[in-house]
């Protein structure tokens, strides 16, 4: 009877590595793809644009940015963990492996400068996605020597699921798979509480990771909004703010971009204007466009708000309007619309946010 239950012990215990080794494997054959991928836009796209299309330089830095950092960062990743697998091979086999210890490997590579340099890389490309898209598919609508490269490149049945679009979203992606992967592994190890805390931290550095970058991409997407902005506005152009003074379309820029989008503004005679609103780090700027240029609104009150002491209010029986009450002499009291009840709701919770940050 003791036999059979160390057996089956036995048993048990290979059937657990077998498993651990298989989430393993998932990690490395994913990271090995996405090195292809890297590879592949390097390779055959980059080089195919500039030696073959002949294409600005600069465009095609555009179109696939931080190419080479990304590919020597993942092709390290990839082998150290094919280094890892090489060392736990079984005597005989060149497939079979059992690896004990993982956990140190992604603490490196999700901690400190690794940790620093996926961020800065990841927050660059990925808020830079759109803009390479838009970009590439400009280029390929007038240049018929990128055409004819594209569609020659995409012949064979590997490259024909990564064009170039498709790399590129897959490039945006990767870094928020690996907590599944990585949490799969976690919970098939057994055995090894020193492993089990190596891989849980280094689970809970890659999702502050991922959010630091989401955050960086929502930053970088606000300061170039902005930056567009500000080249949409009339350089000399002027505001009259609320206590005197003037407000000049360069100051924008010294300010952070917060939330932007249309409200329409209720003037005298219960006329509705439609306005851009920007909400800055310490104030509410609105603009109104024309011939895609902006200005500042020129309506009956200044278009620069102080974020300082300033009231938000819902109307009643109005699911979408809103007060804003001023904390100037006298004060001013402004009546706005969004497109929806919810729309309303983001924007009163993000200027009464500002607002509280501002009044400390």
């Amino acid at each position: 009877m003791k036999i059979l239950l160390y057996q089956n012990e036995q048993m048990t215990d290979r059937c657990l590595t077998n498993i651990f080794s298989q989430q393993i494997e998932n990690l490395i054959q994913t990271e090995f793809h996405h090195v292809r991928t890297l590879r592949i836009m390097e390779g055959v796209y980059r080089r195919g644009m500039l030696d073959d299309v002949m294409l600005e330089a600069a465009v095609v830095h555009t179109i696939f940015p931080c190419l080479d950092q990304l590919l020597e960062l993942h092709s390290s990743f990839l082998s150290e963990l094919l280094k890892r697998r090489s060392e736990g091979l079984q005597d005989g086999s060149s497939t079979n492996f059992t690896v004990c210890r993982l956990g140190d490997l992604l603490l490196r590579q999700f901690s400190g400068q690794s940790a620093e340099d996926l961020k800065k890389l990841y927050s660059e490309f990925c808020s830079r996605h759109p803009k390479a898209v838009k970009l590439y598919k400009e280029v390929l609508s007038r240049d018929r020597r990128l055409q004819q490269f594209v569609r020659r490149v995409c012949r064979g049945p590997l490259l024909r699921r990564h064009g170039v679009q498709e790399c590129i979203l897959l490039v945006t992606q990767r870094i928020t798979k690996y907590p599944v992967l990585i949490q799969r592994i976690l919970d098939n190890t057994k055995g090894s509480k020193e492993e089990e805390q190596a891989l849980k931290k280094a689970l809970q550095l890659l999702k502050e990771l991922i959010s630091s970058v989401d955050q960086e991409v929502l930053e970088l997407d606000r300061t170039r909004r902005l930056q567009e902005i500000q080249a949409r506005l009339d350089p000399r152009a002027l505001a009259e703010v609320q206590e005197g003074g003037a407000f000049r379309a360069g100051e924008l820029l010294r300010r952070k971009l917060l939330h932007e989008g249309p409200l329409l503004w209720k003037v005298q005679g219960s006329r509705m204007k439609d306005v851009q609103v920007l909400l800055m780090s310490d104030i509410l700027v609105f603009l109104q466009e024309k011939d895609q240029k902006f200005t500042f609104a020129a309506l009956d009150k200044s278009p620069v708000v102080s974020l300082n002491n300033l009231i938000v209010r819902d109307i009643a029986n109005q699911e979408r309007g809103m007060y804003l009450i001023s904390a100037s002499t006298p004060p001013e009291m402004y009546e706005l619309y969004a497109s929806s009840k919810e729309d309303r709701k983001t924007w009163m919770s993000r200027i009464q946010q500002a607002a509280v940050r501002v009044n400390g």
